[in-house]
């Protein structure tokens, strides 16, 4: 049995946010506040072991989602079986504890069913539908609900190749070498629409735009500062996309020539030094990611 498990800097740093502000009313006003929170096992190994043996041996994703509005103290865990076509069968998807976590991730590894599993993280606020994830390993893949979009080759770590991009053929390959920069990029207010990029010496590659309609906007003056709630929300909604940038960036600049870092451009509303609860969320991830990592967060698309 090979089980590969991904270190996981940055998975709880989340919900430890979350704990933070749970008392500010922007968290608990999210875009799935209304929604059914997730199931609370009193034995997950009950709940997973069964689950685990239906679904056979394979490859496993275990991946973690953003703020758990419902209640900050918990996790959203989800155990997702990979088939060969990449259509994840979700085998476990609950809100759990610390120790919960433990106990699942021991679960995971001893089990005969995994052949590999993956860590990492998927774009959900608290219990609603998630639309795209990250694991770190073996290969750093970037992935939807129903498809691989982004992965580093198994052979050559200096090679990523996309797997369904519009406008670019499956099996592309962009070589680390070649990468200019990764940039997140932000609609105007009321700021729903959500890209994460590639640009390269010769192209400029979508890699995920996604929609997230924004609960809480508070002013009808478009050209207007965010308000202290505004950014709340925006930090809030774009946390997936931005730390997924920030993986992108650590794994390529690691494994290019040289280990060359490679810029990471973000948008001024998502900078600390216009948003508070940015600089609160950062001062969470500086122990846990590479100087060079947090240095390449202070650039930004005019």
């Amino acid at each position: 049995m090979l089980c590969t498990l991904a270190k996981r800097k940055c998975t709880r740093l989340g919900s430890v946010l979350c704990n933070q502000l749970s008392d500010l009313p922007f968290v608990r006003r999210g875009p799935d506040a209304k929604s059914v929170p997730l199931p609370l096992f009193s034995d997950v190994g009950e709940r997973l072991v069964p689950n685990l043996k239906t679904a056979g041996y394979g490859h496993y994703y275990h991946v973690t989602g953003q703020h758990y509005t419902h209640d900050p103290s918990l996790t959203r865990n989800i155990v997702m079986k990979v088939e060969e076509s990449f259509k994840p069968k979700v085998i476990l998807d609950a809100a759990l504890s610390d120790s919960e976590i433990k106990i699942l991730t021991n679960i995971l590894v001893d089990s005969l069913e995994c052949r590999q599993i993956s860590a990492g993280e998927v774009d959900s606020v608290g219990s609603e539908d998630w639309n795209y994830g990250y694991v770190l390993a073996p290969q750093f893949t970037i992935f939807s609900s129903d498809d691989i979009l982004l992965q580093q080759n198994d052979q050559n770590k200096e090679l990523m190749q996309l797997h369904s991009r519009p406008g670019f053929p499956i099996g592309q390959k962009i070589w680390l070498k070649d990468i200019e920069n990764v940039f997140v990029d932000l609609s105007h207010k009321p700021w729903d629409v959500q890209t994460l990029g590639i640009r390269t010496l010769a192209d400029q590659i979508t890699l995920v735009k996604k929609e997230h309609k924004f609960c809480d906007v508070q002013s009808e003056d478009n050209d207007g500062d965010p308000t202290h709630q505004e950014l709340g929300d925006i930090m809030i909604n774009t946390e997936w996309i931005v730390k997924t940038a920030a993986q992108l960036v650590h794994v390529a600049s690691k494994n290019r020539f040289k280990n060359a870092t490679i810029p990471l451009y973000v948008p001024r509303v998502v900078q600390a030094d216009l948003n508070p609860w940015v600089a609160l969320r950062n001062s969470l991830w500086q122990n846990e990611v590479p100087d060079k990592l947090q240095d390449s967060q202070n650039s930004y698309i005019p």
